[in-house]
């Protein structure tokens, strides 16, 4: 009883303190490379220091016989250090051989005529011990095992996230700029020619003011899955910038890199991205360099750069090359001259684009309501402030061909007034007829109505100028969406309120405070909104 005292105690005080201390401490030191070099350091020297570790302790125990069985516990220490450093594998068979080991303390009972002297007690105390021995060698390295795989997954995890884009899952900024040196060290050294080609995708913000973010998002996705199918393994595809692409070609002569970037550019014209219903289509404009004897990283960029911005300066979808000292475009791309933004809005008179409003330019409601959605779901997860607000002109016109004439162009009007009062993350939707529908994200409401009564003011100042003989009002209705709100509850809110501005005579702004519409001036005092 006293020897199982010696062996039970100190072997449940070290599982209870020593061993999640020890695993504890491997927790807190996550440095992947302090315990890459400490593993490496010590796989040479710890197994066969640990082995003779064993073999002393076992030579101790046959000098003091079973005298002192203490020394028993001496075992311990290599089974939980190959364990915690080398895995439960390790650790086990070193249980064995610890095991084997401690046999000696049998030895002068076996060197008698007879073993009926051995204890009974000391063969089940030492049993006892064995399988505690190995308990604690598949505790320790399951833990270790288990600490390391953890530590293994987070390194790749890290890795990834270091070197991949987290929106188009392609190479980000920082591993193109690796790879770009790599491949141009290797220029320098075995003369394989390196190619770059840079893509920015035509209009990319008016898309988003048009489409919404989602939808821009899911736009940069797919052009990256269109240049991850076309390239090879030893390629890369890399998002350079906002909505910039890039690709090194790796031992790519001129005539190959020029079909690579011109079937990119054709695949992505002819392609349609299907996003919540809607049929996106759209542009990009490319340009690629080849590596020249002598240049470095900077000016090969350059060169590549150049070669965009002409195809921008040409009209967009299209590609140029820089030879060295000119670009030249090639390939069957159909650059559209664009003069201004106004043209750039517009869609073609020849087929119904139900995303686009052929009058104003603007966004059509179906794209504002899926806006709105988005907007209120950020309103609600994140508690950002949202504003909403409907401008409508009421005239007085005859239903002729030219009044209709008269009534777009000041639908056109006023939609240009608005967009010079508000900033660019705000979105200005042709919401009917003759009224507009205006979002104003991170805006509350105090803050929106401020370019809203510009907006009132400049439409009574640009129509005296204009259309002096023409009689109409500018009236707007606004809400300051609420936390948990419905969209479609915000809009009834705000249209309540365009209907109160409309029927005390116009040219006004009501806001409605969730209960009742009051004129601007009077909420703002009442309530200080």
């Amino acid at each position: 009883m006293l020897l199982f005292r010696h062996l039970s105690t100190p072997c449940f005080t070290y599982i209870a303190q020593g061993e999640f201390a020890l695993i504890t401490q491997h927790y807190e030191k996550q440095n992947v490379k302090l315990q890459a070099n400490l593993k490496q350091n010590q796989q040479r020297f710890l197994e066969p220091m640990l082995i003779a570790i064993v073999f002393g302790v076992a030579a101790l125990m046959g000098y003091y016989s079973v005298e002192t069985p203490v020394l028993l516990h001496l075992f311990y220490v290599p089974v939980v250090v190959t364990g915690s450093l080398q895995g439960q594998h390790r650790a086990r068979l070193m249980a064995l051989l610890c095991v084997l080991s401690s046999l000696i303390i049998f030895v002068p009972y076996f060197n008698r005529e007879s073993v009926d002297g051995v204890p009974l007690m000391m063969v089940f105390v030492f049993l006892v011990w064995a399988s505690t021995l190995f308990l604690i060698a598949k505790i320790v390295g399951s833990l270790s095992d288990g600490w390391r795989s953890t530590m293994t997954k987070l390194t790749e995890a890290h890795k990834k996230d270091v070197l991949t884009d987290a929106l188009t899952a392609v190479a980000n900024r920082r591993a193109y700029e690796f790879e770009l040196a790599r491949r141009i060290a290797d220029w320098n050294r075995n003369e394989t020619t390196v190619s770059l080609i840079l893509l920015d995708i035509d209009y990319f913000k008016k898309f988003n003011d048009r489409y919404g973010h989602q939808a821009g998002d899911a736009v940069l996705r797919a052009v990256a899955d269109v240049m991850k199918q076309i390239i090879r393994e030893v390629d890369l595809v890399a998002r350079y910038g906002g909505e910039e692409f890039a690709l090194v070609l790796s031992d790519t002569n001129t005539e190959a890199a020029k079909e690579v970037a011109e079937r990119v550019r054709g695949l992505i014209e002819s392609a349609r991205f299907p996003f919540n219903g809607l049929i996106l289509r759209l542009t990009v404009s490319v340009g690629f360099a080849q590596i020249q004897p002598g240049e470095d990283a900077t000016a090969f960029v350059q060169r590549a750069d150049a070669a965009l911005y002409s195809s921008k300066e040409a009209g967009r979808n299209c590609v140029h090359f820089h030879d060295g000292s000119t670009c030249q475009q090639f390939g069957n791309g159909m650059a559209t001259e664009i003069i201004d933004s106004e043209r750039c809005m517009q869609t073609d008179r020849s087929m119904t684009d139900p995303y686009t409003d052929e009058t104003t330019g603007l966004p059509t409601q179906k794209v504002f309501l899926e806006e709105l959605r988005r907007r209120a779901a950020e309103r609600n997860r994140y508690g950002t402030r949202l504003s909403l607000a409907i401008v409508e002109f009421v005239e007085d016109l005859d239903q002729t061909a030219q009044d209709t004439h008269l009534r777009k162009s000041l639908l056109a009007t006023i939609s240009k007034l608005a967009s010079s009062v508000l900033r660019d993350t705000d979105l200005i939707a042709r919401h009917d007829s003759n009224s507009l529908s205006i979002l104003l994200p991170a805006t509350d409401l105090e803050q929106a109505l401020v370019p809203l009564r510009r907006l009132r003011e400049n439409a009574d100042t640009y129509s005296d100028a204009k259309y002096a003989s023409l009689n109409y009002a500018v009236s707007i209705g606004a809400v300051d969406v609420l936390a948990d709100e419905r969209p479609g509850a915000a809009l009834q809110r705000v249209e309540a309120a365009l209907k109160a501005a409309t029927s005390s005579g116009g040219n006004c702004i009501f806001i409605h405070d969730s209960q009742d519409c009051l004129p601007a001036d009077q909420a703002a005092s009442s309530y200080h909104i």
